[in-house]
C-alpha cells in the first residue's frame, strides 16, 4: 500500500479497514476521521471505508471492526457481500507487488493504431447556457481532486446472441477489483492535497450478464454491449455515451460525489492475445465517461492491470498519452488548466522524464508522474498556498444590510449573501466543486461570531446568511465579515460602518475608577474600585457590578440611599480568587423608570500566577 506520510506536528495517522454496521452513518464517521486529522481514501456504501484513521480519533458509533493489519482467512470467511470485497481489497493493499514486467505494453499496439485515449462524441443538442459554477450534467470528470464515484462493470456473457467463450471466475473477479482499487489509490498517494476519495457503487461485486462476448469483437463494437448493459441497469438515452453519462450522473447523486466514472472490464482470460479483435486492450475517453479493459490486459498481464488502470483514469481526468506512438505534439494543451503537453516523447519537448502518461510498468511501481501531466489533472498550485489552482477559487460578499432593532437600537440584526466564483478555465466551462463552509462577523475587531445559513446548512457555492449582534457601544463601528469555503480558501472584508445611538445610553452613565491595588509580597491582592452612576432623566435606582461572566451583583448607595441623579459607590475585588490571567470588571446604572445601561462601564484586571514554595526539613546528624 503507498505509504502516506504523516503531516508534521499533526497527529500519527495509520491506514486502517473500518468495517460498519447497518445504522451506521458513513459522512459523519467520515466527518469525524477528518476533524480527527485523518481521511477516508475508499468507500465501499454501505458497510466499509479504507483510510489514514488517527490512532486518537474518538469512537466511530456503528464500527464493527477496525482492521489495522491483514484480515485472517478465518475472518474473511465470515464476510458477506460489499464487506468481504472490501476485505479483499484491503489485504490487496497491504500486499507487496509480484506483477512481472509485461511482454508487451501501451506502445506494442499495431502500427495502424495511435493512442488508447479518445474524445468521447458531443451530447446531442446543446446543453443550455447557465451561470451556476457547478459542475453541469456533462462535466462528470473534470480535474482529479475531490470525492469520485467509481463503478466497476463486469460483462459476462451469456450465449444469447454470441456464443459463450469466457466466463467470469471468483477468484479473477476478485483480482480485478483488487487491481483497479489498487491503481486508484495509487493517485491518492500521488497529490495529498487533492484530497481524493473514491465511492464505489456497491452493485459492482457481482458481474453484469451480456448475450454479446465482447472480447470476439472489435473495439467499435462497444456500442453493441454498452447500450445493453446500460438498458438493463434502466438507463435510456440518445447515445450509449449519453448513457453512460446518465448512469454517471445518478452515481454522482446518490454518492454525493463531486464526480463519477465508469469502468468496463470485459473477460479475456480464454483469448489467446487478451484483445479485441482489432487491437485494443485498454483505452478510455478523455473527460470521461468511461475506460475500457479486458482482464488479461494485453501482454502486461492481469498482475499488471493496475499499472493500466492508472494510465487510462488519468486520461478519465484530461491527461494525454506522452509515448510516442501517440502522436501527441508538444503544444497540445488539455486539461480544466490548459496545460500543454510538453513530456510527450513525440517530438522535441521541454521535459523528458519518467512518467505514468508514458505508459508502461516502472513509472507505476515508482511512482513517477511529470509536471504537465498532473498540471492537466488539475495539480497546480500557483501560489504555493497548498490549496490546489482548481481549488482556489474566489470568495466575494454580494450583499450586506442591516435593520435597526427599534425596542434595542444599539441591536443590529444584518442579513447577506455570500458567492463562490469558481477559478477559471482557459479552454473549458469554468466550474468549482467548493461549498460555503462559514460566515462569521466581528465588530470593531473583538472577537469572530457565527453567522447562521438562512436554509439552515451552509453547503452550496452561494449561502444567505442572518446574525444579530449583542448590544453594541455607541459611536461608528466597523462590521467585518470573514467567509471560508470547503477547500479552506478565506476572505475577510469590511462590510459596513454603523452609527450606534443609544437613547438609554445618552440618558444613563456610569463611570468606574481603579482607586488602590493592595499587594502582598509582590503580588496583588485586593483591587478597590469607585465610580459613579448618573442619569440626565430622572434618579439613579441601583448600581450593579459583574467580573467576567459571572451573575450581576448589586452595589450599595455611596450615602445608603438611591434617591439622587448622581450616586457614589465603591467596591473591592478579591484578586486571590481569581485564576491567573485577564479578568474583565464591569458597572452599569438603573434609573427610576426602569431604564438600564446598556453599555456597561469596565476595566481589566491582571492577575499574576502565585509563587509556590517548598520548605523541605532540615536534617542534622549527631557528631
Amino acid at each position: 500500500m503507498p505509504a502516506r506520510a504523516a503531516q508534521a506536528g499533526g497527529p500519527e495517522r495509520h491506514q486502517a479497514l473500518v468495517l460498519l454496521g447497518p445504522d451506521a452513518d458513513i459522512s459523519k464517521i467520515t466527518e469525524v476521521i477528518d476533524t480527527a486529522g485523518g481521511h477516508v481514501t475508499h468507500v465501499f456504501p454501505p458497510v466499509a471505508l479504507i483510510g489514514e484513521i488517527p490512532t486518537g480519533v474518538p469512537p466511530l458509533t456503528g464500527t464493527v471492526a477496525v482492521h489495522r493489519d491483514k484480515v485472517d482467512d478465518g475472518t474473511l470467511a465470515t464476510l458477506r457481500g460489499e464487506a468481504r470485497r472490501a476485505a479483499q481489497v484491503w489485504n490487496a493493499l497491504l500486499a507487496p507487488e509480484t506483477a512481472s514486467e509485461p511482454t508487451l505494453g501501451l506502445e506494442g499496439l499495431e502500427a495502424e493504431l495511435v493512442g488508447d485515449a479518445f474524445v468521447a462524441p458531443p451530447p446531442e443538442g446543446l446543453e443550455p447556457a447557465s451561470d451556476v459554477p457547478t459542475p453541469t450534467y456533462y462535466q462528470t470528470s473534470e480535474y482529479l481532486i475531490g470525492r469520485v464515484a467509481v463503478s466497476i462493470i463486469l460483462l459476462e456473457s451469456d450465449g444469447g446472441i454470441d456464443p459463450s467463450t469466457e466466463d467470469w471466475t471468483e477468484t479473477e473477479r476478485a483480482l480485478v477489483l483488487n487491481e483497479i482499487t489498487t491503481a486508484l489509490d495509487w493517485w491518492a498517494a500521488r497529490e495529498p492535497n487533492a484530497h481524493l476519495t473514491f465511492v464505489y457503487d456497491d452493485g459492482t461485486a457481482a458481474p453484469l450478464a451480456s448475450s454479446y462476448e465482447p472480447i470476439n469483437r472489435r473495439y467499435g463494437d462497444q456500442a453493441l454491449w454498452i447500450t445493453e448493459a446500460m438498458t438493463k441497469k434502466g438507463i435510456s438515452g440518445s447515445s450509449y455515451f449519453d448513457q453512460v453519462r446518465g448512469y454517471n450522473n445518478i452515481l454522482r447523486e446518490r454518492y454525493d460525489t463531486d464526480w463519477a466514472f465508469t469502468i468496463f472490464v470485459v473477460d479475456s482470460s480464454n483469448d489467446s492475445d487478451n484483445r479485441f479483435t482489432d487491437g485494443y486492450f485498454a483505452y478510455a475517453y478523455l473527460g470521461g465517461p468511461f475506460t475500457v479493459m479486458t482482464s488479461g490486459n494485453d501482454g502486461y498481464g492481469p498482475y499488471n492491470l493496475d499499472a493500466v488502470a492508472a494510465h487510462e483514469i488519468g486520461h478519465i481526468f484530461m491527461a494525454l498519452d506522452q509515448y510516442y506512438s501517440a502522436h501527441q505534439s508538444c503544444t497540445h494543451r488539455s486539461g480544466y488548466l490548459g496545460v500543454e503537453n510538453q513530456n510527450s516523447q513525440y517530438g522535441g519537448c521541454a521535459s523528458d522524464v519518467t512518467s505514468i502518461m508514458r505508459g508502461q510498468i516502472y513509472p507505476y511501481r515508482s511512482g513517477a508522474i511529470d509536471e504537465y501531466a498532473r498540471g492537466q489533472l488539475g495539480w497546480r498550485d500557483s501560489d504555493g498556498d497548498g490549496i490546489l489552482d482548481p481549488m482556489d477559487t474566489t470568495l466575494s460578499v454580494l450583499s450586506a444590510d442591516y435593520e435597526i432593532n427599534p425596542e434595542q437600537p444599539n441591536v443590529l440584526t444584518f442579513t447577506g449573501s455570500v458567492r463562490d466564483d469558481a477559478y477559471p478555465s482557459p479552454l473549458r466551462r469554468s466550474t468549482t466543486i467548493n461549498t460555503i463552509k462559514q460566515v462569521q462577523y466581528r465588530v470593531e475587531s473583538e472577537f469572530w461570531m457565527d453567522a447562521q445559513p438562512v436554509d439552515g446548512a451552509f453547503d452550496t457555492y452561494v449561502e444567505s446568511f442572518v446574525f444579530t449582534t449583542p448590544p453594541l457601544p455607541t459611536g461608528d463601528l466597523v462590521v467585518e465579515l470573514r467567509v471560508i469555503d470547503s477547500a479552506g480558501n478565506e476572505l475577510i472584508q469590511p462590510v459596513d460602518t454603523v452609527s450606534v445611538v443609544d437613547p438609554v445610553d445618552s440618558i444613563l452613565d456610569t463611570t468606574l475608577t481603579k482607586l488602590v491595588q493592595h499587594s502582598e509580597g509582590g503580588e496583588v491582592t485586593q483591587v478597590i474600585y469607585s465610580g459613579q452612576g448618573i442619569s440626565s432623566a430622572s434618579y439613579v435606582a441601583g448600581i450593579f457590578y459583574r467580573i467576567d461572566s459571572e451573575p450581576w451583583q448589586p452595589l450599595a448607595a455611596g450615602d445608603g440611599v438611591y434617591d439622587e441623579s448622581h450616586e457614589d459607590f465603591s467596591f473591592i475585588v478579591d484578586t486571590t480568587a481569581l485564576s491567573p490571567g485577564f479578568h474583565q470588571v464591569e458597572a452599569y446604572s438603573l434609573d427610576g423608570e426602569g431604564n438600564a445601561e446598556t453599555s456597561p462601564a469596565s476595566d481589566t484586571i491582571s492577575v499574576q500566577a502565585r509563587t509556590q514554595y517548598l520548605f523541605l526539613p532540615l536534617l542534622m546528624s549527631a557528631q
